[in-house]
């Protein structure tokens, strides 16, 4: 909606660097504060930080400070184990089809401990 509304901002690529830090900045900040809400409402004392987001370097040093601050132990996933969940589902598909087996209907129910052998 803000590029349609400020179309000279798609067209001029000196101008989408600071678009793109703005909105990020907005994304840590909301996923920070709102965290450690929670974490606070429910008396948390600890909070893990795992999966893609992970990687964002921002992301990390926002909630290594902002827990810091409040006296909340942050356990952090070591970045190189902070993959693309459509990167793992990927290779499990890739298993599964050397294994034969059929793939995942679109109207399967989830089940979180789908097998990912035939076995």
């Amino acid at each position: 909606y803000f590029l349609d509304k400020n179309p000279n901002i798609a067209t001029d690529n000196s101008l989408l660097p600071d678009l793109c830090a703005s909105i990020q900045a907005a994304i840590v900040e909301v996923l920070q504060k709102k965290t450690l809400r929670a974490a606070k409402r429910e008396r948390v004392s600890c909070i893990t930080l795992s999966g893609g987001v992970a990687c964002n370097r921002s992301l990390r040093q926002r909630f290594q400070g902002a827990c810091e601050h409040a006296g909340i132990q942050l356990r952090l996933a070591l970045a190189v184990l902070c993959t693309d969940n459509a990167a793992m589902i990927g290779l499990l598909a890739e298993k599964q089809f050397e294994l034969g087996m059929e793939p995942a209907g679109l109207a399967d129910d989830i089940r979180p401990s789908w097998a990912i052998t035939g076995g």
